[in-house]
Order: structure tokens, then C-alpha cells, then sequence
């Protein structure tokens, strides 16, 4: 178990804990949601800071946020914009997302991401703010767990190499565990995990039709990113309706 959460947080964050052997890599889904509380204890310490203006503080939490998953989610958000608005066949659609190179898809939906995290950001109090990295990271595996994956190699087939329904049942526990403690309500809880995972199957279920049936660990990223987004928003609307 300790060999799979250091897996986990050595390919979602900068952590530089290591990757266990002992193990084939889909186990490690299993902590997804630990790496997510992770991130989240240090976004809602950040927020809490009240440093200056509330501007400012939503800035430094975003920077936290990007330095400590390493950008890994954003460069999927960027290629997977690249590749699944543009107007050309699916296997051009995956060749464009291997591409390094950022198209203006990439970079206006980058800015937008960022601008709207931002904005979200300075709505949403620290304590909630720890959930949102928590469904971000569950609906990873809900994305690998669910669709085929479009390409025959890369780090996404890495690892989702071994992940079943017990890694995905032991992520889904945690998620609900940690969401209850934080938003601290049952019925909150449940609807945020509901309506959080039908997002991203139905954002995924489009993209897997852009891409031909399947998805990349593009896509996951990119998944992860607007759960985040939808999540802040939600919570925004909430807090503040």
C-alpha cells in the first residue's frame, strides 16, 4: 500500500517520493484522493493567509496549486484542447495532442482555465476549497477506469495498467470520506460526488467520440482541470446564492 500511495504522489505532484515496484501501477488509484487532500490542505493554508487582498491571496493559491502537481494537468488541458476542438479526423486529433508545441486553442483555453480559477477562488472558503483537488483527482479514475484508452502506449497506459474495481471502489471510499468531513453535510457530500462524476463521464464521453472510442492521459488532465473548475464554481454559486 505505501509503495502504490508513493507511485501516486510522485506522478501527480512534485513529491519526489518514488515509484513503488512491488506492484502493477493502476493500484496506485486507489490514493488518488489522499494526493488530492494533499494538495488541498495546502490551497485551503494558503487561502487562509488573508495576505494583503483577497486578489492576491486567490493569486498565491493558484501558484500553489500549479507548482505542486508540477503543471502535469494543465499540459493536458492544453494539449486536449488542441486536439479535440480541432476540425479534423480523430487520428489527427491525437497527433496534434502529441504535438509539444501550444496552438491558440491551448493557450486561450489555459487562460480562460486560469482566469476562471482565479475569480473562483477568491468565492470559496479554505475549508471547502479542500474538496475540490479531492473530486478532481477521483474523477481521474473514474476517466481511466471507464473509457479505453486511444493509443496502444504511453504514461496513461502505464497506469491504468492493473486498475480494477477494487482500486476504484477503495478511491471512491476515500472520496467520500474526505468530502463528508469537509463540507460536513450527507446530502452535500453525496451530491457532490454524483453530479462531480456525471461531469466528467459526460465531458469524457464526448471527448472519446472526438478521439475515435477512447481517451489519452491528455484527456484525464484535462478532466481533472474543468472538475476543478466546475467545482469552485459550484461552490461559488453555492455559497454566495
Amino acid at each position: 500500500m505505501w509503495a502504490d500511495l508513493r507511485s501516486a504522489f510522485s506522478f501527480l505532484t512534485i513529491v519526489p517520493l518514488g515509484y513503488g515496484d512491488s506492484r502493477k501501477a493502476g493500484w496506485s488509484f486507489t490514493g488518488f484522493p489522499l494526493v488530492g487532500l494533499f494538495i488541498g490542505l495546502l490551497l485551503a493554508g494558503t487561502a487562509s493567509l488573508n495576505l494583503i487582498s483577497p486578489e492576491i491571496t486567490a493569486f498565491l493559491t493558484l501558484l500553489v496549486w500549479v507548482i505542486a502537481t508540477g503543471g502535469l494537468h494543465l499540459d493536458g488541458f492544453g494539449d486536449s484542447c488542441d486536439g479535440l476542438l480541432a476540425t479534423v479526423q480523430p487520428e489527427r486529433r491525437l497527433e496534434i495532442m502529441k504535438d509539444p508545441r501550444a496552438g491558440s486553442w491551448a493557450v486561450v483555453g489555459l487562460v480562460l482555465l486560469l482566469l476562471g480559477k482565479w475569480l473562483l477562488l477568491q468565492q470559496v472558503t479554505p475549508l471547502l476549497l479542500i474538496a475540490v483537488p479531492v473530486i478532481g483527482r477521483w474523477n481521474l479514475v473514474v476517466a481511466a477506469f471507464h473509457f479505453p484508452y486511444a493509443r496502444s502506449s504511453g504514461m496513461g497506459a502505464y497506469f491504468r495498467d492493473g486498475l480494477g474495481w477494487p482500486q476504484v471502489l477503495g478511491a471512491a471510499a476515500l472520496t467520500l470520506v474526505i468530502c463528508l468531513a469537509v463540507v460536513q453535510q450527507m446530502l452535500g457530500t453525496v451530491l457532490v460526488f454524483v453530479f462531480s462524476t456525471a461531469f466528467a463521464l459526460l465531458i469524457g464521453t464526448w471527448a472519446a467520440r472526438r478521439l475515435g472510442g477512447g481517451l489519452t492521459g491528455d484527456v484525464y488532465g484535462a478532466l481533472c482541470e474543468l472538475t476543478e473548475l466546475a467545482g469552485l464554481l459550484g461552490l461559488g454559486i453555492w455559497l454566495n446564492g
